[in-house]
């Protein structure tokens, strides 16, 4: 810059200085132990998979970061990508213009979970997005509690009551149960893609259309009614229902991690065992 003096002074060019932007980029690499590149932590984590950065700092981190990096010998980041801003309105969140949010309140009244979930959900990943309360009740509402929450409740409360928190799994499938499975098999067939590529929201949605699926096929097939006519057929229904939860709370995991934690530990699959792995049964 040329509008203040401290700074280091450019070779051959009195008339700008480098401040702040050189030492801070460093840190990523220092923080890591650089420059010894036999330290566990540079060799597991450098080079970054991904610099996930603000669009107001893409120059920095996009054009004069990998220019540092290259010209002294040291691998670049595989990836940056900047993410947009929170909007008030139509405007970025600032404490100047006093429009923000309060996170900490809202986490008060909602909780850490939701917060996370509508973010993640709400505002594309690599745009603006813009955040309202109204907005996220209705998310909240929509999602986590008349679909996935109620999932849960309707499938534990009715197997506490009636089966003793016992399910038999049975081999003979019918073809809603292979359906269900089929189709949550090819839904979450793109989700590493999704999660990789920072596709967010779609991801999500991925996720909560499993829950609704789930939903639908425990109305059609009323476990209800099969305790009265069929145990062996109401034990299938409500083991994949089980099955079902596992899964999407794992897929769940990344994004409320407090709630799909319960969840998980409520169906005692250990830690080691949420991974997509469990997906595909292994």
């Amino acid at each position: 810059r040329k509008s203040f003096s401290w700074g280091i002074k450019v070779p051959s060019n009195d008339d700008h200085v480098i401040y702040v932007w050189l030492d801070a980029l460093t840190n990523y690499i220092s923080a890591l132990n650089y420059p010894n590149k036999n330290d566990k932590l540079y060799k597991d984590f450098w080079p970054a998979t991904i610099h996930l950065i603000g669009k107001d700092i893409l120059r920095f981190h996009a054009v004069y970061w990998p220019a540092f990096l290259l010209a002294a010998d040291i691998p670049v980041p595989k990836r940056v990508y900047g993410h947009g801003w929170i909007l008030a309105g139509d405007e970025k969140m600032s404490k100047s213009k006093g429009n923000i949010l309060d996170p900490i309140e809202i986490i008060d009244i909602y909780g850490l979970d939701s917060l996370r979930y509508y973010l993640a959900k709400e505002v594309s990943f690599g745009n603006d997005g813009n955040i309202s309360q109204e907005k996220l009740e209705s998310c909240i509402n929509s999602d986590l509690a008349n679909n996935y929450g109620n999932l849960c409740q309707r499938i534990f409360s009715f197997i506490k009551s009636n089966c003793g928190n016992i399910v038999n799994k049975t081999a003979n499938l019918s073809d809603s149960d292979k359906q269900l499975i089929e189709q949550t098999k090819n839904i979450t067939n793109d989700l590493r893609n999704a999660m990789e590529n920072q596709n967010l929201n779609n991801y999500i949605k991925s996720v909560i259309n499993i829950s609704f699926l789930t939903n639908k096929y425990i109305n059609d097939e009323e476990p209800w009614k099969l305790k009265k006519v069929n145990i062996e057929r109401m034990n299938n229904v409500l083991h994949i229902s089980l099955d079902q939860i596992a899964k999407i709370s794992i897929l769940l995991n990344p994004i409320i991690p407090l709630a799909s934690t319960k969840v998980l530990d409520a169906l005692n699959i250990k830690t080691e065992s949420r991974s997509l792995s469990f997906l595909d049964g292994k």
